[in-house]
């Protein structure tokens, strides 16, 4: 902080972005927040509105269910009064309801007592629909005669009584336990029946599942923690998602009229039948709750949306809006800052200038400005001074770049002068050891020769001529790959005119590598091709080639075996010499095909072998590979196309 101080203090152009910037965030807070209150506004009547649609929507549901159930009603009241009440027909009039009326849960037109002679406890025909009841041969809507209780207490029966008009009355449970009634509770459209002098003598009374009243209201949510509830003209709970509360209390029930008004008036606008919309705290969060009654009865159906959920287009307006305030003020920062440097830009250019002179950095040149001004001649002032000064430090850099090049140069000169040097002698060196062994062998059999004929035996006189032969023709062979290396390396290619056969090939260099050294290792010749196959190449270099990977691959056997394979793999010919020896570690795969280069420096040979095999092979048009994959030894693998 005391760092950001310091820069702001001595920056000209941070402090004035500051300045501007204080007044222009002035000036975009008070608009924008005005905005903002406008679009919260708006949202939230917009919201208020759709969820007073769906209300709309589900009270024209609910009333389309009442209405239905009330037609079918006041449609078999003339039937009842056409058969003067016969208890069969009455039955059959119960069972049309139910079963014409799939949202009808059931039916009953019960008369007064006395009403049929002996009759004491007057007659009742109900018609339910009991899912158990129901079989493939019949429905599931049972009609029986009920049997003999006191039904005239029942608020289905007492209320149409008493008002003497048709009516809904409140939900109840009318399960009676050992008779044929619903499990459900229900809500009942009841009409009372009257005979020709107006008396009353029974009731029509149509129920309606409060499951499927509780379906049909709770059917669209606008919001999805929204739900519906439905209170009687008491403020009794006849829908809530709280089933507990279902009957047994009202909207009132543990209220405080002091801590809670808001939900005291709204039980008092719905009981009393008003249409509208308040916002009330329930369990601890704001909620909308938009209401209206139910018409025709004495009910009202209520929305209740959390804040938080009707505002969510508001919300999500603070996740654009506040990003784009940041985004706005940045962009506002970053123009100030802009168009004040630009009218600061000389004296800030001059000062970094100065600083990285300073710094011993003459490099970097300041513009021209076109300015006319006191500031304007010392920039360009400045940059006559600051060119004449770079040519200087130039010319003595170019002067110190080209002497280090020549010092770097010779020391590259030497150092390959230096390797060539030691590799030359390594190779004399090696070359002399590889020469004098074969020498003093033939040097000493043949005095042996000389001094101990007479008195050797014919075997022991074969045995020294055949060393003998063997060394000489090692002698032969390493001044053969002499001369080769010394004639390869001014080749550009190798003429590939011979016709060769590929099997006869291979078992002339499995039999000339015998005779060339004496080995212990067991050899074999795998020919997985015809016998006429032939290839163009050279003959005479690719004999060379594979004697010399033989020659390898027996020499460091001792134990174990050898083979040479002939094979074709698509379009290319393969000669493989693969052996069970001490193999060569992944990382000496490229640099055993260097030239004068061996793995171990105490091993016989030149180091010439595989990189004048390689050579070779290459100016014939092909390729030798060392096949990774394999670690019983080595396999050297030559590919010629056919």
């Amino acid at each position: 902080m005391i760092e950001m101080r310091k820069h702001i203090h001595k920056s000209l152009s941070t402090r004035l972005c500051i300045d501007i910037l204080l007044v222009v965030v002035l000036v975009f807070s008070l608009s924008l927040g005005f905005l903002y209150w406008q679009s919260r506004y708006i949202i939230r009547e917009e919201a208020i509105d759709e969820a007073s649609h769906v209300l709309d929507n589900t009270a024209l549901r609910v009333k389309g269910y009442m209405v239905e159930v009330e037609t079918a009603t006041r449609n078999i009241l003339w039937l009842v009064n056409l058969h003067t009440f016969d208890q069969d027909s009455l039955l059959k009039y119960t069972h049309r309801i139910v079963a014409n009326h799939p949202n009808t849960n059931g039916c009953s037109i019960t008369m007064e007592p006395d009403f049929y002679p002996g009759d004491t406890y007057g007659f009742s025909a109900y018609s339910v629909r009991l899912e158990e009841y129901s079989t493939p041969e019949k429905d599931s809507v049972v009609t029986v005669r009920e049997a003999d209780y006191n039904y005239y207490d029942k608020v289905w029966y007492k209320v149409p009584r008493q008002k003497r008009t048709a009516c809904w009355v409140d939900p109840f449970d009318d399960y009676n336990a050992g008779t044929l009634s619903s499990p459900d509770m229900i809500a009942s459209y009841c009409i009372p029946l009257f005979n020709k002098q107006e008396k009353f003598i029974g009731v029509i009374s149509t129920d309606l599942s409060l499951n499927r009243l509780t379906e049909t209201i709770t059917a669209e949510h606008p919001y999805d923690n929204s739900y519906f509830m439905m209170l009687g003209a008491d403020g009794h709970y006849f829908v809530h998602p709280d089933t507990t509360k279902l009957l047994k209390q009202t909207i009132f029930t543990g209220v405080d009229p002091r801590e809670h008004t808001d939900v005291v008036a709204l039980g008092y606008e719905m009981t009393n039948g008003r249409t509208g919309h308040m916002e009330v705290k329930l369990d601890g969060k704001s909620h909308i709750v938009l209401y209206r009654p139910l018409e025709g009865t004495e009910w009202s159906v209520a929305l209740v949306c959390p804040s938080s959920e009707l505002l969510r287009g508001y919300n999500s307006l603070n996740y654009i809006l506040l990003p784009l305030l940041v985004i706005g003020l940045l962009l506002l920062g970053l123009g100030c800052r802009r168009i004040v440097r630009h009218f600061v830009q000389p004296l800030g250019l001059l000062a970094a200038e100065l600083r990285q002179i300073g710094h011993g950095d003459y490099e970097k040149r300041l513009p021209p400005s076109e300015r006319t001004d006191l500031i304007g001649q010392l920039q360009n002032n400045f940059c006559q001074m600051r060119r004449s000064i770079s040519q200087h430090i130039r010319e003595a850099e170019k002067t110190k770049q080209e002497t280090e090049l020549r010092t770097t140069e010779l020391e590259q000169a030497t150092l390959l002068a230096r390797q060539a040097s030691e590799q030359k002698t390594q190779f004399m060196q090696d070359m002399s050891h590889q020469i004098r062994t074969p020498l003093n062998i033939v040097h000493g059999f043949s005095q042996v020769l000389r001094d101990d004929s007479r008195i050797m035996s014919d075997e022991d006189k074969r045995q020294i001529a055949e060393t003998m032969y063997v060394q000489t023709n090692a002698l032969d062979y390493m001044v053969s790959k002499l001369l080769t290396a010394s004639l390869i390396e001014t080749h550009q290619s190798i003429s590939t005119d011979d016709t060769v056969c590929c099997s006869e090939l291979a078992r002339e260099a499995f039999d000339r590598t015998g005779s060339l050294i004496t080995h212990t290792a067991e050899m074999s010749l795998d020919c997985r091709v015809p016998d006429g196959l032939t290839v163009k190449t050279n003959r005479h270099h690719l004999l060379i080639v594979l004697t010399e990977l033989l020659f390898n691959a027996l020499h460091f056997t001792s134990e174990g075996r050898v083979v040479v394979r002939v094979e074709t793999a698509g379009n290319d010919l393969l000669f493989t010499i693969e052996d069970t020896g001490p193999g060569i570690p992944p990382d000496k795969a490229d640099f055993i095909f260097e030239k004068f280069t061996k793995i171990d420096m105490f091993t016989e040979g030149l180091g010439l072998g595989l990189f004048l095999c390689r050579r070779v092979v290459q100016l014939m048009g092909g390729s030798l590979t060392l096949d990774s994959e394999y670690t019983g030894g080595s396999r050297f693998v030559v590919k010629l196309s056919l």
